[in-house]
């Protein structure tokens, strides 16, 4: 056996959500399994597939499939390297897209630092272009700045909710939506507009109107299911780039975020393009399955609001920022009855709980 077990997380075929701890060393040609409450397992090197994971490449991903089931590894970049040493071939494919990442943000960065330089005139015109071409080469490390830029203004613009049933209804059905390895965040904001947003880096605000106001615990979690596939997409880190133009990035990208603190406030307020809220719808439906949660909460949340109040003068925060057109409730319920869905497991709360107790705000909120 290969010395220096690696520590991992293993998600086998039918298991929770969470995984469990394992270690990981090679024996001969076949990787130990050894799970902290499990049977050891063996696994021949010719039946894992390995790929790159996570924002920024900083996971890898083992899987391998038993019968008509799939069971999973995620193991940190920062101690893999004893399994790469002894099998590198099965992570060259992973290693090459992160190198050829790591040129083309290198290579984004340096057309940044001469932008000022170049853009004159005529070259504004080419600018949407250049913005989505450094977004995608933007590092985890930056978005997670932004990310934590907008929650403390968030805190400076009003009391944040750190119990009581609404918070813990959100924390349960974020938990449910958040798939292995992913590191996502889920604040309660105390605000009388109905709305919810995403950040950068995994970053997501609900305001108490919305839950107050969702029909259920489905309901909410469809918004979240689209808001979480928002920052997945990085359409938020499109939208604060494209508002506040290139050069917030270039200070962030040189370790001065300061100047992303002032665009948090109109980050809830951004609207995103028809396609982008399709790209977002599609993702989102996609997450409810893997999290067996019934489809049709965002939907059906959204013609709650639009039953409530049709005017745009009074038109709720989260309708203006994310237009529930006709087109848009047509497209969705084409595409949730066009979708195989599976066995739908209920989130096993007490929404009729949700709104009787106030929540406990935090200190200086």
């Amino acid at each position: 056996m290969s010395d220096a077990p690696v520590p991992a997380r293993f998600y086998p075929a039918g298991g929770d959500a969470h995984g469990h701890p394992a270690l990981l060393a090679w024996q001969g040609s076949s990787l130990q399994v050894m799970p902290e409450d499990a049977p050891a397992l063996q696994v021949p090197a010719a039946r894992l597939h390995v790929e790159a994971r996570g924002f920024n490449h900083s996971q890898w991903a083992l899987s391998w499939g038993d019968r008509d089931a799939s069971h999973l590894l995620i193991v940190d970049d920062s101690v893999v390297a004893p399994l790469r040493a002894v099998m590198p071939a099965l992570f060259q494919r992973g290693e090459h897209h992160k190198r050829r990442g790591n040129r083309l943000f290198h290579l984004g960065l340096a057309v940044l630092v001469l932008l000022p330089l170049l853009l004159l005139g005529g070259a504004l015109l080419a600018l949407d272009p250049l913005t989505d071409r450094v977004v995608a080469h933007v590092p985890a490390s930056v978005e997670q700045h932004i990310g934590e830029a907008v929650l403390a203004r968030t805190r400076l613009d009003g009391p944040m909710i750190e119990s009581g049933p609404a918070y813990d209804a959100l924390q349960a059905i974020g938990r449910r939506l958040a798939r292995p390895g992913e590191k996502l965040q889920f604040h309660l904001a105390e605000r009388p507009d109905i709305n919810a947003f995403a950040a950068p880096g995994g970053v997501v605000v609900v305001h108490t109107a919305l839950m107050h106001q969702a029909g259920s615990a489905e309901e909410v979690a469809g918004v979240l299911a689209h808001e979480i596939a928002h920052v997945e997409l990085r359409h938020s880190l499109r939208q604060i780039v494209r508002s506040a133009g290139l050069r917030v990035v270039v200070a962030a990208l040189f370790g001065d975020y300061a100047a992303l603190g002032g665009w948090a406030a109109q980050l809830g307020e951004l609207k995103f393009s028809r396609d982008a809220e399709r790209e977002a719808d599609r993702h989102g439906l996609q997450r409810l399955a893997e999290a067996h949660i019934a489809p049709r909460g965002l939907l059906d949340f959204f013609r709650t609001l639009a039953r409530q109040d049709g005017s745009e003068k009074h038109l709720p925060a989260l309708l203006s920022t994310h237009p529930a057109s006709a087109e848009r409730s047509a497209w969705l319920e084409a595409a949730i009855a066009a979708a195989p869905h599976p066995a739908v497991q209920p989130l096993a709360i007490d929404w009729a709980e949700i709104g009787r107790q106030p929540g406990r705000t935090s200190p200086g909120g």
